[in-house]
């Protein structure tokens, strides 16, 4: 697939036929680093279609030397079965250019942001770089690497009452430029029904220290009529661009035992073992 602009001309045959520069632009994260330590995640075919990977692209073309904004397109829909998607500059003039370009991203939310408001939002790519275009030059190469971590929530022998979820991570990164220099600090909330695997995405751990998170289960039959049912310690952990972190909750029913664990350094270690109610 080809994005670009055409430009009409009246010179007929004889007008050279332009070239316009392009970028190939092609995914590299199309699985978490440390995916196969986990059994309950599918890693995903690393041999589809770009769009399998990222459905929206946006990218913003600058002068390398003085910073201003020369091109910049919507957010656009990857369509077709290549591998790479290609964007086209027809009529730019030969020099020195900064491009960044964006996958995944919405309309909802300023470019750059991560979280807003509590949300998750998307699963973000990024990649830019200095174009050098001359007639020596027509075609570069940029690779998209993923912005955000996955938070892996285990619950294992929970009792049938408990109904829903309510997970609360703070610590995390709220924005990032196209070059992952991350910024700010923010809180990702999520309150859904019960599910025994709970997938996240989160940005990296901020500057501040160590993420935190909160999980408080609830029983009920409807959202009015909940109660908080288990409320667990805050525990901290550590989110990283483009893995997992993951936290397991088994309920032992001989002991009456909450046995809550965290895949730290490539095993599973022992972090709270409650009989809170």
């Amino acid at each position: 697939m080809v994005v670009g602009m055409v430009l009409a001309s009246s010179c007929g045959d004889e007008c050279p036929v332009e070239q316009p520069y392009s970028v190939r632009v092609s995914v590299k994260d199309k699985n978490y680093l440390n995916i196969s330590q986990f059994p309950q995640l599918s890693p995903v075919d690393e041999n589809l279609p770009f769009r399998t990977y990222t459905g929206t692209l946006y990218y913003a073309l600058y002068d390398a030397s003085t910073g201003v904004l020369i091109r910049e397109s919507a957010v656009i829909s990857t369509e077709g079965e290549e591998k790479e998607y290609t964007l086209a500059f027809p009529g730019i003039p030969d020099g020195d250019y900064k491009l960044a370009v964006w996958g995944n991203l919405t309309t909802d939310y300023p470019t750059g942001i991560l979280h807003q408001d509590g949300k998750e939002h998307t699963d973000i790519y990024v990649t830019s770089g200095v174009l050098h275009f001359s007639p020596d030059c027509q075609t570069e190469e940029l690779t998209l690497e993923r912005t955000k971590g996955k938070l892996l929530l285990l619950c294992s022998n929970f009792p049938a009452e408990i109904t829903r979820i309510e997970q609360n991570v703070s610590h995390v990164y709220q924005s990032t430029d196209a070059g992952l220099n991350y910024a700010g600090s923010t809180q990702v909330d999520k309150n859904v029904p019960f599910t025994n695997v709970l997938e996240t995405l989160l940005a990296p751990t901020s500057a501040e220290g160590h993420s935190k998170l909160t999980l408080t289960f609830y029983t009920g039959g409807t959202r009015a009529s909940e109660t908080p049912y288990l409320k667990l310690p805050v525990m901290e952990m550590d989110m990283r661009r483009n893995e997992i972190t993951a936290v397991s909750i088994d309920y032992n029913t001989s002991e009456g035992i909450w046995e809550i664990k965290m895949f730290i350094r490539g095993e599973w270690l022992t972090i709270h073992r409650l009989d809170i109610y």
